[in-house]
């Protein structure tokens, strides 16, 4: 009897203490930033010390894409674990456009546990602050809306529907943007000691559009010295399909839509030319800037732990940005710039520091990730796969598949990037030759074979 009890309570201690060992989580993801972080190269002028410095705390993936370049599909993705097509949430609007024509609403194919109620039924204390969702008010122990910031005094009124001619500096402190108000929040919430383990989710919103932020930001990056992204000396559209071009000159909110002849690019460079080209491109910097400066206080309170518990970070972006390449603005594409997000994990006794991987992983593997990191139990629903073994450098990945409306559908390799249009138009890239996606070789024959592969792969995909 006397051993049974014994055992009994060790059975009970032993349970306590794996409670006591779930660690905190912290999830930050930003919104619209690209590659054009310090770390992944993308801009030479770029400012990011603490996002580098994050990087090299851990495992950084510089081949992670969102599953949908538009903010409320790829968070829904995201945050439920599903694809698109099984959310059923394809662009942000309610009405999706194919070719002109209204297409019927897609319905809901799976159901889902939201991240955050998921961390919450599994014993954490969940706080959630500033652009974490797309909208709505979602469950959380602690909650804190976007923080909205006054316009400029010398800004034009800002509209999302416009060509990005908004990049203006704030007169201002950094205390009064919402960012700075996010931040603040986090830190008491990092702050606060609790019995149970904390998952905190942080979206920042910079550098979303408008592009705002105070003076000493963009007194970083004067118009004259800026650098314009790399372009190739033909058109870079003279081997794309006709479909492609379309969308490309749509606007993001107004997908599959065309604008006609001119895109927002062509408005920009009719505008001001090379000139207005800058100025834009040096206001995104000056706002990635100023979103690093605003990470760099939260990390500074995430060095210590006050509930004594080891700490797990991932960092991301909802999606990747263009800003002229390929002759695109904005996002609303399948090609690598609008796809490509910065991801980073930080596990204590996983990751190991100064590492990276090019493995082809999506945001949809997020949900799985964070649940292994947490020693809770994944949902079933859940589409995405864990990277935890990718961070360990035990496994390899074939591919990520990638969606903008219910059809067209890009496959991403470590190597390749293939989309697959609607009306049956494909491209091609080969991104160890060709990173900036220039030259099209889909109906290169050298390729014809591994072409029909990836054809037949994102075919399964669609039909499944």
């Amino acid at each position: 009897m006397f051993k049974l009890l014994v055992v009994f309570l060790s059975l009970c201690l032993g349970s306590l203490h794996a409670e006591s060992k779930k660690p905190d989580v912290v999830f930050i993801i930003v919104d619209d930033l690209n590659d054009w972080v310090g770390v992944m190269g993308g801009h030479p002028q770029t400012i990011t010390p603490n996002f580098d410095a994050l990087a090299d705390r851990g495992m950084l993936f510089t081949n992670a894409h969102c599953n949908a370049p538009q903010c409320k599909p790829s968070r829904g993705s995201l945050l439920s674990g599903l694809y698109p097509k099984s959310t059923g949430v394809f662009v942000n609007g309610k009405v999706i456009f194919h070719g002109g024509k209204p297409l019927p609403k897609v319905k809901v194919r799976k159901k889902s546990i939201p991240l955050n109620k998921h961390f919450m039924a599994s014993g954490y204390r969940v706080a959630l602050g500033g652009k974490v969702y797309h909208a709505g008010k979602p469950a959380a122990d602690a909650y804190l809306p976007l923080q909205k910031i006054k316009k400029p005094t010398n800004a034009p009124k800002f509209s999302a529907f416009d060509p990005p001619w908004d990049g203006f500096p704030m007169d201002t402190a950094d205390e009064t943007t919402g960012d700075y108000k996010v931040v603040e929040w986090a830190k008491k919430q990092w702050a606060e000691k609790s019995a149970k383990p904390l998952f905190m989710a942080v979206g920042l919103y910079r550098p979303h559009r408008p592009l705002w932020a105070p003076q000493k930001y963009f007194d970083k990056f004067p118009t004259k010295s800026i650098q314009l992204p790399a372009a190739p000396i033909e058109d870079d559209w003279n081997d794309m399909p006709e479909y492609a071009i379309k969308i490309a000159r749509s606007h993001a909110h107004k997908p599959f839509h065309s604008n006609g002849k001119f895109s927002d690019h062509d408005a920009i460079l009719n505008k001001g030319g090379e000139t207005e080209w800058k100025r834009v491109v040096g206001s995104y910097l000056a706002n990635v800037y100023f979103m690093d400066t605003m990470l760099g206080r939260l990390l500074k309170d995430l060095e210590s732990n006050p509930r004594d518990r080891e700490t797990i970070i991932v960092m991301t972006s909802d999606h990747g940005w263009n800003l002229g390449e390929k002759k695109h603005w904005c996002k609303g594409l399948l090609w690598k710039n609008t796809t490509n997000v910065p991801m980073v994990i930080i596990a204590p006794g996983i990751s190991e520091a100064k590492t990276s991987s090019k493995q082809p992983v999506s945001l949809i593997d997020v949900y799985p990730t964070l649940c292994d990191l947490a020693n809770i139990e994944k949902p079933a629903h859940l589409e995405g796969k864990s990277m935890v073994n990718l961070v360990k450098q035990t496994e390899t990945r074939k591919a990520a598949i990638l969606s903008y409306g219910p059809e067209n559908t890009a496959m991403q390799t470590e190597r390749y990037r293939y989309i697959l249009y609607a009306d049956g138009s494909e491209e091609l890239y080969d991104h160890y030759k060709d990173p900036h996606e220039w030259t099209n070789l889909a109906s290169n024959p050298e390729y014809a074979s591994m072409k029909a592969e990836m054809k037949k792969s994102v075919e399964e995909f669609l039909r499944k």
